[in-house]
Order: C-alpha cells, then sequence, then structure tokens
C-alpha cells in the first residue's frame, strides 16, 4: 500500500480547502440560479504522484458534501486507466486512500448506484467512451437508451440525473492527464453539470470553452473578492497582497518536495559522443553493468533498464529500410539495437522489447524478436513481459511508468527530430521511492548519439529549460567524447581503509509518550453532538440607509451536514501532514477511532490537536542513534578526469566544489588525516527530525581521526534550529560519541540564523548542550578546531 508524502498530503488538503471555501461561498459564482462549478489544476513535475493526490483529494472533498458524491475519473489511455482501476481496487496501492469507494468501470454501472447516495462511487472512463460530438447517431455505449435497465434513458442521461430519489448527487470530474482536454471534451462534460474539475497536467493548457464556461467565472470572482484573509489562508494571495485568480485555480507542487520525499532521481548524467551507434550501446552497457554491481551489494532486489530511442523504418541516412531483406541484413535502427545487443554484448533476447511499428515481410521476424506494434492494444501483453531492454520510437504508451528505468540511449544523429526533453520522465522516477548511497544510483543516465557536439549541447540546455520551467533541482553533468570522454568510474584507494555506519533514528521513547496520547483521547459516540459538524456560509447585513456607519456584522448560517467519515481517517490525514516518522510510530487500531464524526465537528478538532501533540512527542523523544551492525558502503562515483586531485582523500579525485569548499578540501588534505568529499545526490545522510519529508542531512565533508568521525559542513547552518543542534552535533553508540557534526561559514557569526560579517570563519560546534559559535581568521585554524 502506498503511504502518501508530507506535499502530497499538502497538495490535496489545499484542493479541498479551496473546495469548501467556494462551495460554501455566498457569492460563488453561478449562471441562473445554477452554482458554477469548482476547478482546480494540479501541475507537478513528472513523478510527484498526481494521481494519489486526486485520489486524496477526492476522498477530503467527500467529507464537505451532504450525501455521497460520484467521481468520474477519465484518462485518455486505456492503459492509463486500466492501471487506475487496479490501483484503486481492492488490495490496490491506492485502495486505501478512497477507502470506501465503490470503484466501477463505466461499462458497469447501473441505476442502482447511482440512486445509491449512501455509498460513494468512482467512475473510471476513456475519454473516447464519450466523445462523440453527434450523441444521438453515435456508436457509444453510453449514450445509448436502454429500456431495460435504464428506463427509456440512457446511462449519460442517468448520469446527468444522478437523482437519489430526493436530491442531486454531487459530481467530480477527475481528469488524470488535463492537457488532453479539448473544446469538444469541454461541452460534453459540461451536460453533466459538475460539482468540480480537478485536471491534472506538469504542462496544461485549457481550450477556449473551458475557460469561458468555468474558468473565467472563478476569475472574475476572486478579482472582486473582498474577503482577502480567506484566500490568504488558502495560499491565493500574491506579493501584492491581492487575491490572485491565477494561484486560487492551481495547486503548483513544489518541485524541491518531490525530490527530497525520494519520488524522483535526484541527477541526470548525459554522455554525448558522434562515434558509431555501437560504441554508444557499449558505453550504456558498461553502465549498466555498474549499475547492476552496486544494487547487487546493497541487496536492493531488481535490475535496472534501459530504453532506447530511435527511428523506425529508417536508415541511418535517411533512406527507407527494405523490409523484405532477410533480418540480417536490415538496417532499421531497433534492429541493429536488437542485433548488437544480443550477438555482440550476450543479451538475452528474452529481455528485450521492440514497441514500435516495425515492418516485417510475413514470415521474416525471428521468433526470438518480441515485437509490439499494435500500439495501445499490445500494451497489456508488452507491460506483463517485464523487459530489461525497451527499443522505441516515441509511441511508447504514457501509462508506462517504470521506476526501475534509469538508462536511455537517444539517436540525435543525421538531424534526427527526437527531443530529448520529452524523454526525461521515462527515466525520472526512483525506484523503490527511496534514494540510495550512491549517487549512480540516484541518477538517470543518457547516451546521446549525435552528428555534432552543438547538438549535443542544445539537447542539454533544452532539458535544462524544461526543468527550470518546472522547478526541478536536478543535477545535470554533461560528458562529450568518445567512450564516455572526461570522465571515468572510481573506487576508494586501495589500501585506505575507513570506518562509517548508518545512523538510526530510535524512536522507542517517542513510541511510549504517544502511546499514552493515544490512550487518553477521548471517546466520542457516532451521531452525539460532539460527533456532528456542519458547513456554513458567511453572511453580512448591510444597511443602504447608513451606508457611512459601522459595517454590519459577519454571521455565519449553518448550511447542512457534512459527510461523515471515520474518525481514523482524520487522524492519519493530520499527522501525515506533519510527519511520516511520526505517524509510522502511531497506532491508531483501537475500536474508538472507528466512530464516524464529520468536518468541522469537536471530534475533528480534537484529532488535529492530537496530531500536532504526537508530532511534537516524536521530534522531542527521537534520539539519533549510530549503528555499529549497519556498515555504510562507499561505492563507484563517476567523477571527470579534469577533476582536482588530492593526497589524502578516499577517493583520488573529487568534482562539484564551489569557491568555499575547493579551498576547505585543500585545506583538509593538508591535515594528513583520511577525509572524503560527500555527494549529496547519494552520499552518507544523517535523519533530520524536522517537519516535512526533507528527512535527511547530507554533510560536505567527511573527516577520520583516530576512532573519532567527523561531519563538516560548509552550507548548511541555516538548518539549525536549537532544538535540530541538539540532537545534531554529537551522535552516540552505548553512551559514546561516535560522530560529531560541526558547521563551517565564511563570515563571523554569533547567533544561529544571525547576520554574517565579512572576514575570517566561523565553527558551530556543541559546548554544555548548546550550540556556540568560535569565529577564527585563519581557516586551518578553524579546521583544527572543527577536528578537536
Amino acid at each position: 500500500m502506498l503511504e502518501l508524502k508530507v506535499f502530497q498530503s499538502n497538495a490535496a488538503k489545499s484542493i479541498s480547502d479551496r473546495f469548501a471555501f467556494f462551495a460554501n461561498h455566498e457569492d460563488r459564482p453561478r449562471k441562473g440560479k445554477k452554482p458554477r462549478p469548482y476547478f482546480q489544476a494540479l501541475s507537478a513535475l513528472t513523478g510527484a504522484g498526481k494521481t494519489p493526490i486526486l485520489a486524496e483529494s477526492v476522498a477530503q472533498m467527500r467529507a464537505h458534501f451532504g450525501c455521497e458524491p460520484i467521481v468520474f475519473w477519465m484518462s485518455k489511455a486505456k492503459s492509463v486507466v486500466a492501471q487506475t482501476y487496479t490501483n484503486f481496487s481492492g488490495g490496490g496501492k491506492y485502495s486505501q486512500i478512497i477507502d470506501g469507494f465503490k470503484v466501477i468501470n463505466v461499462s458497469q454501472l447501473i441505476p442502482d448506484l447511482i440512486q445509491d447516495s449512501s455509498t460513494p462511487l468512482l467512475v473510471m472512463a476513456t475519454t473516447g467512451l464519450f466523445n462523440n460530438k453527434d450523441q444521438s447517431a453515435g456508436a457509444l455505449h453510453i449514450y445509448k437508451q436502454d429500456a431495460d435497465l435504464f428506463g427509456d434513458k440512457s446511462p449519460w442521461q442517468r448520469l446527468i440525473e444522478r437523482s437519489d430519489g430526493e436530491q442531486r448527487r454531487p459530481l467530480i470530474i477527475v481528469y488524470d492527464e488535463g492537457h488532453n482536454l479539448s473544446d469538444q471534451q469541454t461541452e460534453i462534460l459540461g451536460e453533466l453539470e459538475p460539482d468540480a474539475y480537478l485536471l491534472a497536467s506538469a504542462t496544461l493548457k485549457l481550450p477556449d470553452n473551458f475557460n469561458k464556461s468555468v474558468v473565467q467565472p472563478i476569475r472574475l470572482w476572486v478579482e472582486e473578492a473582498e474577503d482577502v484573509d480567506a484566500f490568504l489562508a488558502l495560499g491565493a494571495v500574491n506579493e501584492d497582497g491581492a487575491a490572485d485568480p491565477r494561484l486560487f485555480i492551481t495547486t503548483a507542487v513544489n518541485s524541491q518536495a518531490v525530490v527530497d520525499a525520494e519520488l524522483v532521481k535526484k541527477a541526470i548524467q548525459f554522455d554525448g559522443t558522434t562515434s558509431t551507434m555501437e560504441t554508444s550501446l557499449d558505453d550504456l552497457m558498461v553502465r549498466m553493468q555498474t549499475l547492476e554491481e552496486e544494487i547487487a551489494v546493497r541487496e536492493l532486489g531488481f535490475k535496472p533498464k534501459a530504453i532506447y530511442v530511435c527511428k523506425t523504418n529508417m536508415n541511418d541516412d535517411g533512406g527507407k529500410d527494405n523490409h523484405a531483406d532477410p533480418f540480417e541484413q536490415r538496417s532499421a535502427p531497433p534492429i541493429k539495437i536488437w542485433r548488437h545487443l544480443v550477438e555482440q554484448r550476450g543479451v538475452d533476447p528474452k529481455t528485450i522489447a521492440i514497441y514500435a511499428n516495425l515492418s516485417f515481410l510475413e514470415g521474416n521476424k525471428p521468433d526470438e524478436v518480441n515485437l509490439f506494434s499494435k500500439g495501445e492494444n499490445d500494451f497489456d501483453d508488452f507491460s506483463a513481459g517485464d523487459f530489461q531492454h525497451i527499443i522505441f520510437n516515441l509511441a511508447l504508451q504514457e501509462g508506462w511508468d517504470d521506476p526501475a528505468c534509469y538508462l536511455a540511449y537517444i539517436d540525435k544523429s543525421m538531424g534526427s527530430s527526437i527531443q530529448v526533453e520529452q524523454i526525461i520522465g521515462r527515466v525520472l522516477r526512483q525506484p523503490k521511492a527511496k534514494h540510495y548511497d550512491n549517487p549512480l544510483l540516484n541518477s538517470a543516465h543518457f547516451f546521446l548519439r549525435v552528428d555534432k557536439k552543438s547538438v549535443f549541447e542544445a539537447s542539454i540546455n533544452a532539458v535544462k529549460e524544461k526543468l527550470q520551467s518546472e522547478g526541478a533541482p536536478i543535477e545535470i553533468v554533461g560528458n562529450f567524447g568518445n567512450s564516455g570522454g572526461g570522465a571515468e568510474d572510481l573506487l576508494p584507494k586501495e589500501g585506505v581503509e575507513v570506518e562509517l555506519c548508518h545512523i538510526h533514528a530510535d524512536a522507542e521513547a517517542a513510541c511510549e509518550r504517544i502511546a499514552d496520547i493515544i490512550a487518553s483521547f477521548p471517546t466520542f459516540a457516532e451521531g452525539g453532538v460532539d460527533a456532528v459538524g456542519q458547513a456554513h456560509t458567511a453572511k453580512e447585513l448591510v444597511d443602504l440607509t447608513k451606508l457611512e456607519g459601522e459595517p454590519g456584522q459577519t454571521t455565519w448560517t449553518a448550511a447542512g451536514s457534512t459527510n461523515p467519515v471515520r474518525l481514523r481517517w482524520f487522524m492519519e490525514s493530520a499527522l501525515r501532514m506533519r510527519s511520516k516518522g511520526a505517524k509510522a510510530a502511531t497506532d491508531f487500531q483501537h475500536k474508538k477511532f472507528d466512530v464516524r464524526v464529520q468536518v468541522n465537528s469537536n471530534a475533528h478538532k480534537a484529532a488535529d490537536k492530537m496530531a500536532v501533540e504526537i508530532a511534537e512527542a516524536y521530534y522531542d523523544l527521537t534520539e539519533l542513534v549510530y549503528e555499529s551492525l549497519r556498515p555504510f558502503k562507499f561505492g563507484t562515483m563517476r567523477v571527470p578526469k579534469t577533476a582536482p586531485a588530492f593526497n589524502n582523500a578516499l577517493y583520488e579525485r573529487y568534482n562539484g566544489f564551489n569557491k568555499f569548499e575547493l579551498p576547505f578540501a585543500h585545506a583538509l588534505d593538508e591535515t594528513n588525516h583520511t577525509w572524503h568529499r560527500n555527494p549529496s545526490n547519494g552520499g552518507f545522510h544523517i535523519p533530520l527530525l524536522t517537519d516535512g519529508d526533507t528527512s535527511s542531512f547530507f554533510p560536505d565533508f567527511i573527516l577520520w581521526k583516530g576512532d573519532k568521525i567527523f561531519c563538516l559542513d560548509t552550507k548548511g547552518s541555516h538548518l539549525l534550529t536549537d532544538a535540530v543542534a541538539r540532537k545534531l552535533f554529537d551522535i552516540q553508540e552505548d553512551g559514546k560519541t561516535k560522530l560529531q557534526v560541526r558547521f563551517i561559514t565564511e563570515g563571523k557569526q554569533t547567533e544561529l540564523r544571525g547576520k554574517i560579517i565579512k572576514g575570517g570563519y566561523t565553527i558551530w560546534k556543541m559546548k554544555n548542550g548548546s550550540p556556540v559559535a568560535i569565529h577564527f581568521d585563519d581557516l586551518q585554524k578553524a579546521i583544527k578546531e572543527c577536528i578537536k
């Protein structure tokens, strides 16, 4: 089962809170007497988990309706719908998020499910199922009248009515790939008169009709709003202090949070060459072998996968490949790649798939070639194959998202129009949503074959521009030249032995305190006064004869009860938005949490208050412990051959220094102690006991002196608070200090997060239980103090 990240829960809460505010607002936009629908665009980096965010949004919005809603969940590709249906169904990885929902495909829709307003209903559909402009003359099942089942009405008409006999059920439309929304779809979906639209896409451009009928009324409503404080609380106020429509209609996920949550890789490494295709493929296979070795030594239990993107039926010189030629004589790039992998690199044909409309004369394709040329109709069979090497053009379906995909060969030679930035999302997801202690395992590896260096540079710049536009803090490293050119894989120097073990967050004491908090939580009676909450709308009486007097008093009027949900759901949601560590340390299985309560009830408020108390207990009582039974493994590092070399470092060379770190590294080298430049995209880390998904601290340098280990950081003092510093500076094992953290900043500083005066260096270390600053004019003296 999927455990939502903190940023995912926060994004869903933002969508839900904005809906509650919009839906209950007295001045909600209307067309005549009918209220306009709510709209929210979810903008997030590929791999951020847009589907679980939308699912959690729907689950939270459910609590704000007077009866159980219907959710019409759409995607363009059948493969995506099938995958999402599996994830939502019982036992699926998202099923707990929408606990209580009845999940069906649209073909399973019957009147009884539409009428049952006591059970939330989620209906899965492809856009092609209803996307027919002339409904009466169309052949689509959803528009056909069914006298026996739907009483001379079509399923579409019954969905428009969605009556439970007394009222019309709320309807939420979710479009998981909102960039595919068209004017025609806008017109057809408008017939359903939904209460809300939720659209997700990394790049969202809305059709004119949708802008006019849905977005523009909300935009005008926000611009005319007077309750700016409410919009401020919803994160929809701009720098000028005005309510901003763009901020209100868009929930933008911070890409840094996605990286911090370990859902995507931290870096992209590009190797470019003008040499032959075979040379570039060989470089890729060498890198794949290195990755397999690093994965095996850590016993991670998966194999790295590679994709190969090329033209399909064209030769390198732009001519058409002859599909009547024998397989051994064919010059189509997919076949040449396949032959090289099998014949020259010894790859098992069973592990290779060609997903492209590759032409063959009947009987001319060898049986061992796994060809999937029917597009979406072949997708399920392709997915079931779990292939390690996938050769395709640009036709691979949107539903294919395999986090084990680490490597990509892209053939951009001879003026190929393949855009590298369009392929990035295929290789960006991180296996098992976990960063590992080696930079290579946290990186995507691209091998570009180009006809000139300028094409390589332009491709990297296009990728940088795309990632920057999405706010993605992903490092990009480029090496150009044959056989990998200016970089090589390095292991620690022979004969240099160091000891370093992982740091563990020991929450035993916190668990005991949290158990006490849970035990003391009161029991609420279902349907009791403390379990009932009400939706409210604000009204203000204005006396037109006394406009110059005091403004009228704003009154809140009850607008009906909201949907009851399990108290456990409120508690887990509240804690999930604060700390995944605290949630993992909390047991909510007591039967008193089975009671169903409503939004804004006293029970709901008590759950929020308890979540704060639990999170505080977790941070206060959890300790950082050195684990001598879990050694840290120093693996392969990819370093440019021109990088600075050092005498006493663990590796021969390091790169990526800023203007302060390089002289600092040389000064460390002069101490004659073994030291290491710790990579932030996959090195040694220390858990941070703070809110959110930013749960690890990567010190810049590590130095060994006798039986002591010093972690030295030149830029992280902004992380320090009194609470964090007390746990971070000295980490012990069995009462003995094993690892000490020191922060070094340029200039003079006298208090945490205080002003810095130019000149010298400030060392932060622990004395008498509190962090103190010590200033030195000389860098060598400062380092000497660091490692005392």
